[in-house]
């Protein structure tokens, strides 16, 4: 059943890459473009704790949505999204200005796997599944330990998550084609 479940999710992440759903942009590269629920955007930033003294980093930020929320609605000190697609790029600047946090926070346009995320306290991921071991060999290796980490969806294939929740939201249909949301938080490991 579980193998069932992995080809259904690879066939919505190549799906995803060839059709765009209606509110998405084709891939520049990488990833596509697939807007994080509101509802899940939310979860992740409870799921990390985001507080006062953090600086969050979105990898694949598109809009800026997460990075916004984090410090309008959750007093992150800053924060910074790195996209790929500089269209998006603008939207999100152009987004965090009108939430009155363009002081706080910046997007750059780049490719995520050259961006410098040392300063991040917390990382949040929307990424697809064969990203996942490049972009976990990354954050080990440019991270403090103990930096939190969430993913939507897709696992780090190595790490062991802290805290896994699972649950159901309308708005993923149109991502997913199912209601079904699982964030995993991880925490950096020390260094071998």
């Amino acid at each position: 059943m579980r193998d069932l479940g992995c080809l259904l999710a690879l066939a919505v992440c190549l799906l995803v890459n060839v059709v765009p759903a209606a509110g998405q942009t084709p891939a520049v590269a990488g990833a596509p473009y697939v807007p994080t629920p509101t509802a899940i955007v939310d979860r992740m930033l409870t799921l990390a704790e985001v507080g006062p003294n953090d600086y969050v980093i979105d990898l694949g930020s598109g809009d800026g949505r997460l990075v916004i929320a984090a410090v309008a609605n959750y007093n992150a000190r800053g924060g910074m999204g790195v996209e790929i697609d500089r269209e998006l790029v603008k939207l999100a600047t152009d987004h965090a200005e009108k939430a009155g946090v363009a002081s706080q926070v910046s997007f750059v346009a780049g490719d995520l796997f050259l961006a410098d995320i040392a300063r991040a306290t917390v990382v949040t991921l929307y990424l697809l599944p064969t990203m996942m071991a490049d972009v976990e060999a990354k954050l080990r290796k440019e991270l403090k330990p103990g930096t939190r980490v969430v993913s939507h969806d897709y696992p780090l294939p190595s790490w062991e998550p802290v805290n896994v929740v699972r649950f159901d939201t309308p708005e993923k249909i149109p991502i997913s084609g199912t209601t079904r949301t699982v964030l995993l938080l991880y925490r950096v490991p020390a260094r071998r």
